[in-house]
């Protein structure tokens, strides 16, 4: 584990980094807050949850403001704009853990925090929690059980801010069929995947299923498999010893060649390239 300490702040990193994960920990930490300081308005790339201590503050987000108080925490996600601030009068003190993931919106869609970003932390969820965190990290295996730890958190999140049984019914169905699309997509990117097999497995029509994804992600389904596939192509590169080829077969490209055009299409130079420019990083 890495810690870093910054204007009363303690940072703390996994103990080793982690392949590609549906959900990965990124860091967590625990800030002490003088009074009225704040941050943002402004965005993060990851998902974030924070756990008021003691003290209070508030939150700004989707132009609401919500007062939070010890024993309440609260989510920001990522890539939205939102500002907190710690009460002039009693400023809190909180812990926090930022995560990311392929499978995190649709973990998160199983509570109502994306509509309502305030909770009441469960019993468990107190320091020790925290100290658990940075216990595990000590020991061999500690990037697992750091993951587990995640995995149990947001578990008991899901349990004490459950989305309700109506909202899925409220969401449009062709939001969900692309939903369950793209998770199609991201458990099955390594093997042949076609728009006969999507449109199997939602039991639409293939010109349908094409329509859905263009008017809700801008591109066909066989695009979105594309870069999804070059993402996961790049962390790779980025974070094993795989060869061009080893990695094309890890993404679902038996020939070589085929995915380093496609490589090369999507983020600009071919793979090789790709990893050249990362030596010199």
């Amino acid at each position: 584990m890495s810690t870093k300490r910054t204007n009363g702040s303690i940072r703390n990193k996994p103990a080793a980094p982690a392949a590609a994960h549906d959900l990965q920990m990124i860091y967590w930490g625990a800030q002490a807050n003088t009074p009225g300081q704040s941050w943002g308005p402004g965005v993060k790339d990851h998902h974030k949850l924070y756990f008021a201590r003691s003290g209070k503050g508030s939150l700004t987000y989707r132009g609401q403001t919500y007062s939070v108080h010890s024993g309440q925490g609260f989510y920001a996600p990522p890539n939205e704009v939102y500002s907190y601030a710690a009460d002039m009068d009693d400023p809190w003190n909180y812990n926090c853990i930022a995560f990311v993931g392929d499978q995190a919106d649709l973990v998160l869609e199983r509570t109502t925090l994306t509509a309502q970003p305030v909770f009441d932390q469960p019993a468990e969820m107190d320091n020790s929690w925290f100290a658990r965190l940075a216990e595990t990290s000590e020991r061999p295996g500690g990037d697992l059980l750091q993951q587990a730890t995640l995995y149990e958190l947001l578990a008991t999140l899901i349990r004490i801010a459950p989305a309700t049984q109506q909202e899925p019914d409220a969401r449009r169905p062709r939001e969900e069929y692309v939903r369950q699309a793209a998770d199609f997509i991201h458990r099955h990117y390594d093997e042949e995947v076609t728009i006969r097999q999507l449109s199997d497995y939602l039991g639409l029509d293939r010109k349908y299923v094409a329509t859905l994804f263009r008017e809700a992600l801008g591109m066909p389904p066989q695009q979105y498999l594309l870069h999804y596939r070059m993402n996961k192509a790049k962390e790779l590169l980025r974070s094993t010893a795989l060869s061009v080829t080893e990695t094309a077969r890890s993404v679902g490209y038996k020939d070589a060649l085929l995915f380093s055009r496609m490589f090369k299409k999507v983020v600009g130079v071919a793979p090789s390239h790709y990893v050249q420019q990362l030596v010199k990083l």
